[in-house]
């Protein structure tokens, strides 16, 4: 692959410094070859077997907590910022004892870890000291018991599995018990009794309407399925949630090589931010979505709490930088930056989903927002509550914004300034991805059946594509470096999870098997070798690892599983860097929102900086560049 002379000129730069000496040798250890950073190995002991260990190394003068695995009962961690760490190992079932170290820069140190057993559910998350393990992912004191356990056979289970599981997953049943009352509203709101009377509220209201729905279901179905949730998940009913059986395949050797960090969103003092008398009544916190890198290796983040915030992080010194909203109760999701450093981040539902929805830019230049422009002027979506999410850039640097709410694509055009509204024509239309490939096609996900559509931007005219698992329930997709597309597609019950690629040159499509129980696989992205990422927060609270990063090599089609610090935080969106490393957010973490980064070999390390393989904003192929106008 031919890379950007400037990412040649880094990685020059770093074989340069390992020839001058500066990633040396001591005590017969190979140091960090990030200048001035530290290393740590060492052992981890048990009276019981073990495999892959959690380390966590969590810095006490810095909101950053670097983890990595044991293979062998040794692992190793690099590139860690001079301080103070508490060190420690866990696994599902055993936890060590904390050691405290104090490496300086370009130092080494060795630490001796015991694991012994624990009573109860896995260890608390070793996050920064005076925050609590995530309340959202503990979710409450349920039972486990199989999945024949929870669903019987039934007419009622068959509509479940091809219907509500689609989206809601193998628990959103057991973990709700309901009187009839109240089963009959939530099938209700999604076959959308109401809108022959007033507007929908939210984006899958009447996804079942009869007749007019992508998943089988008629009357019959409806009926079948309330006796069923009656039945099985009435008033009286223990929550509960279906037991793993299936546990995450562990490739010990890759895991060995491989280092998170998590560099953790500040606390708000008192009377700041969501502390703030204006947003405290709000009571939403802190938690990140997207991250995107700038062409100076810095990462940008959105936090989706009140209030909303634009938040900088230079990854090599850990500082960060945070910016309110122009309207910090409108609605934020996602980030793109274009390749004169521009950031465009469209308005979501907040807390004004009837409010006008505007497509905004910041200028990190001069940090001010200098465009808010309405992405529906003519209100062509026909729905007093509406809302932007996903957004692509083509190579003329149009950007193009999905009406998550609205069943839409909207169209800033550079050049002229003006906004058009294109209709997405498949029935219901939930666009939830959208991303452009090497031809200007722009490409979208519709979560309301796992469909995706191409809008060929030359003459405005759509192609739709279903994959042979249909109906699913399909988040993102993305396009790798040979232009072919690719999406993940969430388990159903009994249905697993697949990943799906679509050959642009063949028009063939294929599917695999994720071979993980309960698999959601919510993004997919290529890496510079031509692998898959995703996230996945699968195996939920019961899976002896929990919430994962995964790789699929399309060569000899495997798949490795990369276990996340925090277990059961999912991730929405991911981003990978020209050095084949991971960031992402744990969006699940309500008490220990981070930005967070994969290295999946830590030796691969040059730089804590993240930078794509062709620039902003971030396709696997290079984008001519443009003159800067009209955005700065």
């Amino acid at each position: 692959m031919i890379r950007p002379i400037v990412n040649v000129a880094r990685r020059s730069i770093g074989l340069l410094i390992l020839v001058l000496g500066l990633a040396v040798v001591t005590s017969g250890r190979l140091q960090a070859a990030v200048p001035g950073t530290a290393t740590v190995t060492g052992t981890v002991t048990s009276t019981q077997p073990f495999q892959a260990a959690q380390v966590y190394l969590r810095h006490l003068d810095r909101d950053i907590v670097y983890m990595v695995y044991t293979q062998d009962g040794r692992f190793r961690a690099v590139a860690l910022f001079p301080g103070t760490y508490e060190i420690s190992a866990t696994t599902k079932r055993l936890e060590s004892d904390t050691r405290t170290i104090t490496v300086g820069a370009d130092s080494t140190a060795e630490v001796s870890l015991s694991l012994s057993a624990i009573d109860g559910s896995a260890p608390p998350l070793v996050i920064p000291a005076g925050r609590t393990a995530m309340a959202n992912g503990a979710s409450g004191p349920f039972e486990y018991a199989s999945y024949d356990e929870i669903y019987p056979p039934g007419a009622g289970r068959d509509v479940a599995e091809q219907v509500c599981m689609v989206c809601h997953g193998e628990n959103f049943f057991p973990t709700r018990p309901g009187t009839e009352r109240q089963w009959a509203s939530r099938i209700d709101h999604m076959v959308g009794s109401t809108l022959g009377t007033e507007d929908a509220t939210r984006y899958a209201q009447g996804l079942l309407s009869f007749r007019a729905s992508n998943f089988r279901f008629g009357r019959q179905d409806r009926d079948d399925l309330l006796a069923y949730a009656v039945e099985h998940f009435g008033p009286d009913s223990t929550p509960r949630r279906v037991r793993i059986e299936q546990q995450t395949p562990i490739d010990e050797a890759a895991l060995g090589k491989a280092m998170y960090i998590e560099y953790y969103l500040s606390v708000d003092e008192p009377g700041e931010g969501q502390n703030d008398p204006r947003w405290a009544p709000d009571r939403v916190g802190r938690y990140g979505q997207d991250p995107r890198f700038d062409a100076e290796g810095n990462v940008w983040l959105v936090d989706r709490g009140i209030p909303h915030r634009l938040v900088k992080l230079d990854p090599r010194t850990g500082a960060q930088r945070e910016y309110l909203y122009p309207d910090p109760r409108n609605g934020n999701h996602e980030i793109l930056i274009d390749r004169e450093g521009m950031i465009w981040l469209p308005e979501h539902r907040g807390r004004t989903g009837d409010q006008e929805k505007r497509l905004l830019g910041f200028n990190p230049r001069t940090e001010e927002w200098t465009r808010q422009i309405p992405m529906d002027p003519d209100n062509v979506v026909r729905n007093p509550t509406k809302f932007l999410q996903s957004l692509a850039m083509d190579s003329k640097g149009n950007i193009y914004v999905g009406w998550i709410m609205g069943g839409a694509l909207s169209k800033w055009d550079r050049e002229t300034g003006e906004v058009s509204v294109l209709r997405i024509p498949t029935p219901h239309a939930i666009p939830y991805g959208v991303v452009a490939d090497r031809n200007d096609n722009i490409w979208i996900a519709l979560w309301s059946g796992g469909k995706i559509v191409k809008l060929d931007t030359s003459n405005n005219s759509w192609t739709e594509f279903t994959a042979p698992t249909y109906p699913a329930h399909t988040r993102r997709l993305n396009v790798d470096q040979d232009n072919n597309i690719w999406w993940g597609i969430y388990s159903a019950g009994q249905r697993p999870g697949k990943l799906v690629k679509l050959d642009q040159a063949s028009g063939k499509m294929h599917e695999w098997t994720i071979p993980q129980q309960n698999a959601e696989p919510y993004d997919v992205a290529a890496d510079p070798d031509g692998g898959i990422w995703a996230a996945d927060v699968g195996q939920g609270t019961d899976g002896e690892y929990g919430a994962s990063l995964w790789r699929f090599d399309p060569e000899d089609e495997s798949f490795t599983f990369y276990p996340k610090p925090q277990r059961h935080a999912d991730t929405p969106k991911i981003q990978v860097t020209s050095e084949g490393a991971v960031w992402y957010s744990p969006r699940g973490s309500s008490e220990a929102p981070a930005f967070g980064v994969l290295y999946p070999d830590m030796d691969a390390i040059e730089s804590l900086g993240a930078f794509y393989t062709y620039g902003p904003p971030g396709y696997p192929f290079e984008v001519p560049a443009r003159a800067a106008e009209g955005g700065q």
